[in-house]
């Protein structure tokens, strides 16, 4: 399974003399792996790049130097890393204002539960990350795990299947090879 380890990483001293380039680098990256789904939401496929950079950037905003500190921020965002047959995504819930959140708490509750991988002929629910419900309001970012239960396909499809949001999106086959290798730790 693909991991990072803190020789991944940079002190924040030294990353940030480079981090505007690597902001414009992992946002291409980023680009090919985030699947729009309608104006309200979009799933973005997590790997060891963009976790990675994550990871450098709490390490840069948050100062840290002590190895234990920084060891701790690898060993949350590694969640976030794709192997063992599970694909890893990051649903972003957008709002335009304070009403508008307010009715997209109030629209889309529980929209997390909603979202399925379709691979091949199976439909696979993902499952979010316990711990991020907070009563009436929820987090506009949500952590879903895929588990492929063996499935091979690239033909892949995201759906929405939630009471007041549908919506179904193809993933391109590229995406989906990509995915699979991810998933399955192919080389």
């Amino acid at each position: 399974m693909v991991s990072i380890t803190i020789k991944d990483v940079l002190p924040w001293r030294e990353y940030e003399k480079i981090r505007m380039n690597e902001i414009r680098k992992i946002s291409e990256i980023k680009k090919s792996r985030r699947v729009e789904l309608g104006d309200r939401l979009s799933l973005l496929f997590e790997n060891k790049d963009t976790v990675l950079h994550q990871i450098q950037e709490m390490i840069y905003l948050d100062r840290l130097e002590k190895e234990n500190d920084i060891e701790e921020v690898i060993r949350i965002y590694s969640s976030l890393l794709p192997g063992n047959g599970k694909i890893k995504a990051t649903l972003y819930i957008y709002a335009y204002s304070m009403n508008d959140l307010i009715n997209v708490y109030k629209t889309l509750n529980k929209v997390y539960n909603s979202v399925f991988l379709k691979i091949g002929s199976k439909l696979i629910q993902g499952e979010p990350e316990a711990g991020r419900e907070q009563g009436e309001s929820f987090s506009t970012v949500q952590y879903l795990t895929f588990d492929l239960q063996g499935e091979r396909s690239t033909n892949m499809e995201i759906h929405v299947l939630h009471e007041n949001y549908k919506v179904t999106a193809k993933i391109p086959e590229e995406l989906a090879k990509k995915l699979l290798k991810e998933a399955y730790d192919e080389s």
